[in-house]
């Protein structure tokens, strides 16, 4: 089993996948994400964090509600957001969680339409949320997590305005970061977003 404290349709999936215990600091970074702090996990890149990410998500969703996202989740680029999919969809195959991307390419409108039809988590680049938001009107009135995947390498100085514009249109929400490293961009949003983070590390 995975990890006791999860429900069992999920630690089902994770054996599916092949994955029948946790590794490097994932029990802590679920822990700490469902527990509804702000939280910043940092570790190298194979250790667990995106899937750590997604069990917890998909635990505290558990099922779908309303038509509205209630999880966002900020990626560098179309290759995060559809692997991150990936993920959603096979740790989540035994829900009925709707995960959406959205990133540049696909007609603006053809994003909206999906989104709209219904919601849990929308994973996508901040140019493209920021557009869904500004032009289509995108209904972030029951978020509650925001989440950067990669932040080290996610949060750009150029983007600074726009992942800003975003947090900032729901200031109170539980907010967290997935990085390889606490760099000065990282820094910023922390101090700036996050007070009292809950910081996890491959060395807890």
């Amino acid at each position: 089993m995975f990890h006791k404290k999860i429900d069992q349709h999920i630690n089902e999936a994770l054996v599916e996948l092949g994955i029948a215990t946790p590794i490097g600091i994932q029990k802590k970074a679920i822990s700490s994400i469902k527990s509804g702090k702000d939280s910043i996990i940092t570790s190298t890149k194979e250790t667990g964090k995106t899937t750590a990410l997604v069990v917890a998500l998909v635990q505290m969703m558990k099922a779908a509600l309303n038509d509205v996202p209630r999880a966002m989740v900020i990626v560098e680029n179309k290759a995060d957001a559809d692997a991150m999919k990936q993920l959603f969809d096979d740790i989540g195959k035994h829900t009925n969680i709707r995960v959406h991307c959205v990133y540049p390419g696909p007609n603006l409108l053809k994003i909206r339409d999906k989104v709209y039809y219904g919601t849990d988590i929308v994973i996508g680049t901040v140019k493209r949320l920021n557009e869904l938001y500004s032009n289509s009107g995108l209904n972030l009135n029951d978020l509650q997590l925001i989440i950067i995947d990669n932040a080290n390498s996610t949060i750009k100085v150029e983007l600074f305005a726009q992942i800003d514009r975003l947090t900032d249109i729901m200031p109170n929400v539980q907010k967290v970061l997935l990085t390889q490293e606490i760099n000065d961009k990282v820094k910023r949003y922390a101090n700036k977003y996050m007070p009292h983070p809950n910081i996890i590390t491959s060395n807890d």
